[in-house]
């Protein structure tokens, strides 16, 4: 097994709360840091994704006494995230993920929070703050970027797209917590294909994120690709229709063609009445 590296000083004690829940639950470490992220998000729901709360619950983690069931660590472990987050500002979610879960497999090791945070304060437009302005990350991670714009610029809608689900509710479960706007979308960039959307931003149900179905969401490009087809045809028809060469004018046309067989010495005497027409 890898070693574990973290940076933050909470995520080892999470992560160690997350391990305790997979074993009661009888589940590997990844599958029981996937479940957590699950579980966090349905949390966020504000009681809309209850469907997907219970079932993931019933993957064993509802087994043993009261107190000493995965769902209790599983609880320890979000309130110690919650607690973590508050006073450290950064992303303890995506600490854990490269130091503890994934160990940069597939080139997932997350850029650190101090670069970041160079990175936003160097390329990030100077505003006031008054005009609400998208800033999407189409590789988002853990969302660590669009929080380090958020620190200097929170009336933002953020947007966070990436191929790999863990990394989406990670983003999604930064944004919310840390009371932002915006949208978090599994999502392969390259190829435009959407599979699950999450709306970021307190909603009527109470919670912060809630789920909405790809075709019903910004995101659904085969109806947007569409639409713009549609649009471009009827303002070809419109043009065709309006660029029809007009009528000529008999008397205009002999006019022309006598000035045209006119003596070339006449140009020598300035332009003619006619040539105006």
């Amino acid at each position: 097994m890898a070693k574990e590296q973290f940076f933050l000083a909470a995520s080892k004690g999470i992560l160690d709360l997350i391990d305790a829940a997979g074993d009661k639950a009888g589940l590997s470490r990844g599958q029981a840091f996937d479940d957590f992220l699950t579980l966090v998000r349905c949390c966020l729901a504000g009681q809309t994704m209850e469907e997907e709360y219970l079932a993931t619950v019933h993957k064993g983690y509802d087994k043993g006494p009261k107190g000493k069931r995965g769902i209790d660590f599983i609880v320890q472990a979000f309130a110690e995230l919650v607690n973590a987050m508050e006073e450290s500002g950064q992303d303890i979610l995506g600490d854990i993920f490269t130091g503890g879960i994934t160990y940069g497999e597939r080139g997932q090791f997350f850029t650190p929070d101090g670069v970041a945070q160079l990175m936003a304060d160097l390329t990030v437009f100077d505003t006031d703050d008054k005009e609400r302005r998208t800033v999407n990350d189409p590789a988002c991670g853990s969302g660590r970027f669009l929080l380090a714009v958020a620190k200097k610029h929170r009336n933002c809608e953020f947007i966070g797209q990436d191929v790999d689900h863990r990394c989406t509710q990670m983003t999604a479960i930064n944004l919310g917590l840390n009371g932002l706007y915006g949208w978090a979308v599994w999502q392969n960039t390259l190829t435009m294909e959407v599979f699950r959307v999450y709306k970021i931003g307190l909603n009527l149900t109470g919670g912060v994120i809630r789920e909405v179905k790809p075709e019903n969401s910004p995101f659904n490009y085969a109806t947007a690709n569409s639409q713009k087809a549609e649009l471009a045809n009827k303002q070809e028809s419109v043009s065709s229709e309006t660029n029809v060469e007009p009528s000529r004018d008999p008397a205009k046309e002999k006019g022309k063609q006598a000035v045209s067989q006119s003596d070339p010495n006449d140009a020598a005497l300035g332009p003619s009445q006619l040539d105006l027409f």
